[in-house]
């Protein structure tokens, strides 16, 4: 146990450091000098909300719980040569995790609950490289996003992604139909790539029901992976397929009753002359219900 002497000291440095600490101030003393950012807010989708947790839980979301107690700040005068200038909360030049600290503290749960294992949070990402909080960019504002659309944001890192999706063959994001985010959660998942369900297959069976099945005649790939066989975000090939046929079948389908090459038998006898594609006769490649469906044909 700590002595009497040592206990009133302790009390004494505890009240101390109370009396200096910075305290709040209003967020009309922020209007003063920042009223553009003030303006922005009162029409942010935080303006008007409560935080749920944290201290102050339940007190209105102002500059200050976001920023910090703004005292010092305001006693600084503007002068950014005073030590008491920079005890606000600069977004900007934080570490990462203290700038997703401050956001977390009300967006927890729900497409937040994983963000501390997301592929992002990992590479230091801040909340605030893809959201805008004073001037949103997005249309309607709700997201405050940092660009008109989530697929635009999405792209200005995963240069690699726009690529793939100029190809003739592609997602439906370049007109509309989608976006990033139909299929990953940027806030993180449980599951690989962020992805908005269990699996790759129950991902694209959310949309394309028709090839979930149950199927009496299964094809081993497609229950194993979809990507086995398509590329997820574009490709040059028909159906976004990861290459053309026969070729892409036979990459496992080398050794068949067909002919894998022009040299195995005369040319007219080899799929890659006669009927070219193998799904023109297999048409069924997904699976099939029929009696006589062993082999996709119907």
């Amino acid at each position: 146990m700590l002595g009497w002497t040592a206990a009133l000291l302790l009390s004494a440095g505890t009240l101390a450091h109370a009396q200096n600490a910075p305290s709040k101030v209003g967020a009309e003393q922020c209007k003063i000098c920042h009223e553009d950012r003030w303006n922005q807010f009162q029409v942010s989708p935080h303006a008007g909300t409560r935080k749920s947790t944290g201290a102050g839980a339940g007190s209105a979301v102002d500059c200050e719980s976001c920023h910090g107690p703004g005292s010092e700040h305001v006693a600084a005068g503007g002068d950014s040569t005073l030590p008491g200038f920079a005890m606000i909360r600069d977004f900007g030049k934080v570490p990462a995790a203290e700038a997703n600290a401050t956001c977390i503290t009300c967006h927890q749960g729900g497409e937040h609950m994983h963000w501390a294992q997301s592929d992002h949070a990992r590479r230091d990402v801040t909340c605030v490289s893809c959201h805008s909080i004073h001037s949103a960019k997005s249309h309607g504002g709700k997201a405050l996003l940092a660009t008109a659309s989530t697929s635009e944001l999405c792209l200005r890192c995963h240069v690699d992604k726009q690529v793939t999706m100029a190809r003739t063959a592609h997602m439906p994001m370049r007109e509309g139909g989608m976006t990033c985010v139909d299929c990953h959660n940027p806030h993180g998942t449980a599951t690989n790539h962020q992805l908005r369900a269990a699996n790759t297959n129950e991902l694209c069976l959310s949309c394309h029901s028709d090839k979930r099945g149950p199927f009496l005649w299964e094809h081993a790939p497609v229950r194993e992976n979809c990507l086995n066989c398509h590329e997820a975000h574009g490709s040059n090939n028909p159906n976004v397929l990861a290459g053309r046929t026969p070729f892409l079948c036979q990459r496992c389908h080398i050794a068949t009753r067909h002919p894998s090459t022009l040299y195995d038998l005369p040319d007219l006898q080899s799929n890659r002359l006669f009927n070219r594609g193998c799904n023109n006769c297999h048409s069924q490649i997904h699976g099939s219900n029929h009696p006589s469906g062993k082999f996709f044909l119907r």
